[in-house]
């Protein structure tokens, strides 16, 4: 079974991409919704957990003890990630043990604002340098894995980069991580943490020191 996680934080189009996995998926699957909101949403086709824990990476986590599948599969709730691509990474599994969706694969397409995409561009090319890791785009936040994968890869995520975490873990415990091509819509609705705002900063320094921990062996 499929266990498809999304965090959330007072997404108002969280029903239609609910409704739109739905459609698509048709392997047997879950929809957990971990909602970090004052209030939960009431929505239909999904289980709502109350976040814990702040940050994406815990709320991915979180979403995890929760699954019942044993693949998992996480992805935004903003917009951003296109539900018809899930079967790309759902395919890929077959032949691989994590699999992210590239923005930056051959055939992978982005619509994102300037700002953004300079920052995905400088960050990317951060991480793939120091880290060494033959994955271009380890911070989509688009991913599907094998669930017994965290038996051996023990996670501790640190804001919002918990998949860069995961493939490069991942690879040095020798388990498979291959990217497919993804388009990233421009998000429809909420806020993005990068940029030169407050929140943008101190998340740009949490990926700084993250790249350098795992570099390090200090995670």
């Amino acid at each position: 079974m499929i266990s498809v996680i999304i965090p959330t934080k007072e997404e108002p189009g969280i029903q239609s991409l609910i409704d739109k996995i739905n459609e698509l998926v048709k392997q047997p699957h879950e929809i957990i919704i971990v909602d970090d909101s004052a209030s939960q949403p009431s929505v239909n086709g999904a289980r709502v957990i109350k976040q814990q824990s702040h940050g994406l990476g815990n709320a991915v986590m979180e979403g995890v003890q929760q699954s019942s599948g044993d693949v998992i599969l996480t992805m935004d709730g903003d917009g951003s990630h296109r539900p018809e691509d899930i079967h790309k990474l759902i395919s890929a599994l077959n032949s691989s043990d994590v699999v992210i969706g590239s923005r930056f694969a051959r055939d992978g397409m982005t619509f994102d604002v300037t700002h953004r995409k300079l920052a995905s561009f400088l960050f990317r090319k951060f991480s793939s340098s120091v880290l060494d890791m033959g994955i271009e785009d380890p911070m989509s936040g688009f991913c599907a894995f094998k669930k017994n994968v965290l038996g051996k890869v023990k996670l501790k995520p640190l804001g919002m980069k918990i998949i860069l975490e995961l493939a490069y873990k991942a690879k040095r415990a020798g388990y498979t991580c291959k990217e497919v091509p993804i388009t990233f819509e421009r998000r429809a609705y909420g806020k993005s943490k990068s940029g030169a705002s407050v929140g943008g900063i101190a998340e740009s320094l949490r990926i700084i020191t993250l790249v350098f921990e795992l570099k390090l062996g200090l995670r």
